[in-house]
């Protein structure tokens, strides 16, 4: 373990931040599953699962961060990417496990990108175009505006095909089934639909959808978006059930509503809007969270331990993310002592692309300070903690 200055982004960094994403998302996942932590508020889920982004987008190295060296599994795995396959070049490039998975890695992005824009750009005026046909209920926007404002910009329409309630992106339209719903269970049901246009959750799910076209070869991606997306329902189910009253009203509300009957209104529900139903939602547990929060919150009286509750754990999340920031695992290969062959510019190596080889380039520390820079095995020249090339070659331990 030591300590070196870095100010950078490097390869190591960004192992780090995806290392750190996935244990965020799967935190996420166990956060969902044990129930307890979500029952008061979904904040802290959500600001997990936006902490678990920006950690695996911002993957920089902070001054003083704390250096864990590893001398087996990183070293062989990091070997094991930069091993030529094939004594050949594409591209001038040589033919490495690693160039191989960022090729694989840009077509599938370039692929899910292109497959992601069709559906949400090429088909998104087709489906404006459905509204043409609904009809508008100007019976339920009184009921909607009677609870937020006269001055809110929205409309609602009712559509006989749809069975399901969605709020649509990009324009402020909730669309309802043709259900004779209560007075109650309309004013509910409306209220969800409408935090998820007051909050922009479709934005949320545009940069999400993102994530998973570029991060496709990660399992944990698609995880991350199912736990938005139910932290995003949770968030409008506790928005509409604010005052106890409405609990009851609201779950009858729900048990009227269902899943979309044909594939167009599947496809709005599920790709163009936020559906108050869908497969990702989760609306089982959603239920059982709703159903643990009345009781306890009956059994408290008050709301101000939830605010407490839910403060505490954002602290904690919060505290866990600046802490993942102060420690860098970086590979470690011995070597024999230095051998001086002579001097070579430091420049003229930073400008080829051999830089990443990780056992023929490499830094060497000293123990004093400063270090040794090999380039193709041989000796160039001593750097110090503050030098540029120490964000992007392994450190390794003289024998």
């Amino acid at each position: 373990m030591g300590n070196v200055v870095h100010h950078y982004v490097s390869f190591h960094s960004f192992v780090m931040g995806v290392l750190w994403f996935n244990a965020f998302v799967a935190l996420g996942l166990l956060m969902r599953r044990m129930k307890f932590p979500v029952t008061y508020s979904a904040i802290p889920l959500l600001l997990l699962l936006v902490l678990s982004i920006l950690r695996m987008f911002v993957a920089i190295n902070i001054p003083g961060v704390v250096i864990i060296t590893s001398e087996t599994l990183y070293p062989a795995i990091i070997s094991f990417l930069w091993h030529e396959i094939v004594p050949y070049r594409v591209l001038g490039l040589p033919i490495t496990p690693i160039n191989v998975f960022n090729c694989v890695w840009a077509i599938g992005a370039i692929w899910m990108i292109i497959r992601y824009l069709y559906d949400y750009v090429i088909k998104f005026h087709p489906t404006m175009r459905w509204f043409e046909s609904y009809r508008r209920d100007e019976d339920a926007e009184k009921v909607l505006r009677d609870e937020i404002g006269s001055d809110k910009r929205f409309r609602v329409y009712r559509n006989k095909s749809f069975s399901t309630a969605i709020a649509t992106a990009f324009r402020p339209y909730i669309v309802l089934p043709e259900i004779d719903f209560t007075p109650e269970e309309l004013r509910v049901i409306l209220l969800h639909e409408w935090k998820h246009i007051k909050d922009k959750d479709y934005l949320a799910g545009v940069i999400v959808n993102i994530i998973c076209a570029v991060f496709w070869w990660n399992p944990m991606a698609y995880i991350l978006k199912r736990n938005f997306r139910f932290a995003q329902e949770l968030k409008c189910d506790q928005y509409a059930v604010a005052d106890k009253k409405d609990y009851l009203p609201y779950l009858s509300g729900i048990h009227l509503l269902g899943q979309p009957k044909n594939k167009k209104n599947r496809y709005i529900s599920s790709g163009m809007a936020n559906g108050f139903i869908s497969g990702d939602d989760g609306l089982y547990d959603r239920l059982i969270l709703l159903d643990i929060r009345q009781k306890r919150l009956k059994a408290l009286g008050t709301l101000r331990k939830q605010l407490l509750r839910s403060i505490g754990t954002s602290i904690a999340i919060c505290v866990l993310f600046i802490v993942s920031y102060t420690v860098l695992i970086l590979p470690v290969f011995r070597t024999p002592g230095d051998v001086l062959i002579g001097e070579c510019p430091m420049k003229e190596y930073l400008e080829i692309e051999v830089i990443f080889a990780p056992v023929e380039n490499s830094i060497v520390d000293n123990g004093d300070g400063t270090f040794s820079l090999y380039i193709e095995g041989q000796f160039v020249e001593y750097v110090d903690s503050s030098s540029d090339i120490m964000n992007w070659l392994p450190i390794r331990e003289r024998e």
